[in-house]
């Protein structure tokens, strides 16, 4: 459960709705010679773009698509002075309801009347933007306006990220002409192909929504198993670690320390430190737990989309890395760290 909320797409819920616009010969209105902005010119579109996705009301359907998986939710996000508050339902598989006020977060998994309160992940979810992406991400990656097209009913500016070295995937942006909230996010392998898309099926943005949606169910837990788990701030070196190296254009920006979901044979929680790490557009996470012969198998990698993920075993401890990165990069990731003598 930890380790799927580090995978934006399917951890929240996903994006995808016209898969159809493929190669950007699909976008309407498409520029002759769409050259790189200045960085005069890309960061108020960076700034813009954060600015709608902190600051605006909005409900409507976002669709994901990835390695032929699809999923969708519901999402009523409200901007109530410096509240913020959001509600997204599951609406494929397992019945799942998230209510955020702020920093807190409550999950619902009412089939098995389980409650989850805790601080939410660190790692951005569609339609924000990591926190360090402006001006961060104009180090690894320049940016270009593409075209003019439509997303759910919704005037819209295409942009495209083009990454300055292969330790990263392109991404393409459709931002509301009006607000500049993100409509739409595809991930863009080497060969041009669409590796996951995120987007707006429908959408409203603005009008009256009460904060009480939200925070009316967090109160009611009458009948739930409720989980607090406590995650705090943690160091990478107080934790007995120190970083080899830098993965080219990549920066920690949080290290936390939590219990993982499952336990000891004794029933005690097992602590799993998670440090995440941006190139100001992507993120990566890395999370250390002990070893345990029960649950700890093989080593192995998996992909689904653009999502890259490494599980190995370094002597004592256990890695997990997974990120919206090629594999090439995750594996430099699984080796950045070592355990100090």
């Amino acid at each position: 459960m930890l380790f799927g909320q580090a995978r934006r797409g399917l951890g929240r819920i996903g994006l995808g709705a016209a898969i159809g616009l493929a190669l950007l010969g699909g976008v309407a209105g498409a520029l002759a010679q769409p050259a790189p902005l200045s960085l005069a010119d890309a960061l108020p579109w960076l700034g813009r773009i954060q600015h709608a996705a902190a600051n605006s009301s909005y409900h409507g359907t976002l669709m994901f698509s990835a390695g032929g998986v699809m999923s969708s939710s519901r999402v009523t996000h409200i901007c109530d002075g410096h509240q913020r508050y959001e509600r997204i339902e599951v609406l494929d598989g397992r019945a799942r309801l998230q209510y955020r006020h702020n920093e807190q977060m409550l999950t619902l998994w009412p089939a098995s009347k389980l409650a989850r309160i805790e601080q939410r992940d660190p790692v951005a979810e569609f339609p924000a933007l990591p926190a360090s992406a402006v001006p961060h991400a104009l180090e690894s990656y320049e940016l270009s306006l593409l075209a003019r097209d439509r997303i759910a009913g919704h005037e819209a500016d295409v942009l495209m990220f083009k990454p300055h070295d292969k330790h990263r995937f392109a991404q393409r942006l459709w931002a509301d002409r009006s607000t500049g909230l993100l409509l739409r996010n595809d991930v863009i392998g080497p060969g041009g192909e669409v590796l996951e898309t995120s987007a707006f099926t429908d959408l409203q943005i603005g009008g009256k929504s009460s904060p009480e949606a939200v925070l009316g169910p967090m109160r009611r837990l009458e009948g739930y198993r409720v989980q607090r788990p406590q995650a705090e701030r943690a160091q990478i070196e107080a934790e007995g670690w120190t970083l080899l190296r830098q993965v080219p254009g990549f920066t920690l920006t949080s290290c936390t320390k939590r219990p993982l979901d499952a336990g000891t044979e004794a029933g005690a929680p097992v602590p799993v430190l998670q440090s995440v790490f941006s190139d100001g557009l992507t993120h990566v996470s890395v999370f250390i737990e002990p070893y345990d012969a029960q649950r700890h198998k093989q080593p192995m990698g998996t992909s689904l989309g653009a999502t890259h993920s490494l599980m190995n075993r370094h002597g004592d401890w256990w890695f997990t890395v997974v990120g919206e990165v090629p594999m090439a990069t995750v594996q430099q990731f699984e080796a950045l760290f070592e355990r100090k003598r």
